[in-house]
């Protein structure tokens, strides 16, 4: 027991041989590592590929229609489930989901660890032609098809 007491007295007056974190800049990832997710919702089409392709589903959608018939699109991305596979930036067509070379994902809340993003999905524009003019230009189309077939039988 006397050899661990010496040895603590002794420690109690040297310096720390760890240093507090962070200390500096911390290093550059490696070329292709894939850290953070990051979400551009500007760029986003909301086609929901990355719902379905990942698979630790770390990542959710809302949807909130508004009065306007436009619907608010937002995309929660929870870093503490997700496994960096990349998958979701793989299939993303627009480019809208990037992964980071950011790998210092600390914190102490659970927001810390949340990447979010919301867009407007603009709703359909209304048709120009009421219902009865729809179907009465079908009508037309139908004649004039018949009429044509008509005209290439005869000659």
């Amino acid at each position: 027991m006397l050899p661990y007491l010496k040895k603590a007295v002794t420690n109690l007056f040297k310096k720390p041989s760890t240093e507090a974190f962070p200390a500096g800049d911390p290093p550059k990832a490696a070329e292709g590592y894939r850290g953070r997710i990051h979400y551009d919702p500007t760029k986003c089409m909301n086609c929901g590929m990355c719902l379905r392709v990942c698979a630790p589903q770390c990542m959710h959608r809302d949807i909130e229609k508004l009065e306007n018939g436009d619907q608010k699109v937002t995309f929660t991305f929870d870093m503490t489930s997700c496994t960096f596979c990349a998958m979701c930036a793989d299939f993303c067509s627009s480019h809208a989901i990037t992964m980071t070379d950011d790998y210092m994902i600390v914190g102490t809340k659970l927001e810390d660890f949340l990447v979010t993003g919301t867009m407007i999905k603009k709703a359909p524009p209304k048709p120009k032609f009421t219902p009865e003019q729809i179907a009465e230009m079908k009508a037309k189309a139908e004649a004039a098809k018949k009429a044509k077939a008509e005209a290439a039988q005869n000659g």
